[in-house]
């Protein structure tokens, strides 16, 4: 998985602003008269673009230049998944305020070289944005990837909170190329046949510290090939030895989820007419230390595969039922005790059962 990150911005100013005063001229030509006509306004003498809708934000990099100046009018609630504005390849290098104005609803889930508001800036201005109710996998949710850029008074809400500031005192985050490169050292180190311990030592070694590696591995979640040594890498090895590195000793956590979907299939589009995501939690602790790092690994995967099997030869009936919860946990503990091996006890506890039928429900 998903995060092209390559540059840590400069000169953030924290100064959340509120909306100023805005006079507006006669609407300015769109390059593309397919799309809005944005009114043009002028503040502290610079000369922006109106923006009252979601169509109107969407205009910047495809209507309307990348190098413009932009001012939110009011508050804009977005409806989709949002394309990024901007690209390293075509950065934003002009002056966005958000005028104490909200976004609202940011969402930008998909794996893509871009994932914040702005996808990439240069020598830009960002200013008095704030997003509520945002949901985004990339760190820097203002600007994914910038350089020489300015972000001023911005906001962002966090699990119902506020995170205000720059971007300028993030610790250090690294390109989709540092990333790979990153899981490639461990590839090429053999690191399956590591005993624990040199795997947490080499992992500290390669990532440096413990929040690094949870970035890099939110990054990455479903970047690799499913099945790759990479992908494996990245959803057995990486989470495991996390857990045991921010426990400090020699006990892991390990959370993971097997689902189910059936469709009608349309012409167009398919229906989901049933679906089920079981989410439960390992937890473990290793007394042989000379344990390896495919060892360990082959039992949380054995646990996986089984669940996934039991949930596609389970009647969908049993796992929509009122008794579903109980007989599941029950499969899961069942399942942990015959993957039991010598030098790692491991315990199962059923987190969550999600069903979705063809009523919605």
């Amino acid at each position: 998985m998903k995060l092209s990150i390559a540059a840590v911005l400069c000169c953030g100013v924290l100064m959340l602003g509120s909306g100023c005063g805005v006079q507006t001229t006669p609407q300015a030509s769109a390059p593309d008269s397919a799309g809005p006509v944005l009114e043009t306004t002028t503040v502290d003498n610079e000369d922006y673009y109106l923006l009252t809708s979601e169509e109107d934000l969407q205009a910047i990099g495809t209507q309307y230049p990348l190098s413009g100046n932009y001012i939110l009018g009011n508050d804009i609630t977005l409806s989709d998944e949002w394309m990024p504005i901007g690209s390293p390849d075509a950065p934003f290098t002009g002056i966005f305020d958000g005028n104490g104005y909200v976004i609202d609803n940011l969402t930008v889930t998909k794996k893509i070289d871009n994932m914040g508001f702005f996808g990439a800036a240069k020598g830009a201005i960002i200013k008095n944005v704030t997003l509520e109710n945002a949901s985004l996998v990339s760190l820097f949710p203002i600007v994914h990837y910038a350089k020489d850029t300015e972000i001023i008074g911005c906001s962002i809400n966090v699990e119902g909170g506020t995170q205000s500031g720059s971007q300028e005192s993030s610790r250090t985050v690294y390109s989709f190329d540092e990333e790979e490169e990153m899981i490639g050292q461990l590839i090429s180190a053999e690191y399956q046949n590591m005993p624990l311990a040199d795997f947490r030592a080499i992992t500290l070694d390669v990532f440096h510290d413990t929040n690094t590696l949870v970035s890099v591995l939110s990054d990455l979640e479903d970047y690799f090939k499913n099945g790759s040594t990479e992908a494996r890498l990245v959803a057995y090895s990486l989470p495991a030895t996390c857990s045991e590195l921010l426990s400090d000793d020699h006990t892991g956590t390990f959370t993971d989820r097997v689902e189910i979907e059936r469709t009608a299939g349309r012409v167009i589009l398919d229906t989901i007419e049933f679906g089920c995501s079981i989410e439960y939690t390992l937890s473990y602790a290793v007394s042989d230390e000379g344990l390896t790092v495919s060892q360990r690994d082959h039992v949380l995967e054995k646990i996986h595969d089984q669940m996934q099997e039991y949930m596609e030869h389970t009647d969908e009936k049993v796992l929509a039922s009122s008794e579903a919860g109980n007989t599941i946990d029950e499969q899961l503990r069942s399942i942990v005790n015959e993957n039991a091996m010598e030098g790692m006890s491991i315990r199962g506890t059923l987190a969550n059962v999600s069903v979705l039928d063809d009523s919605g429900e």
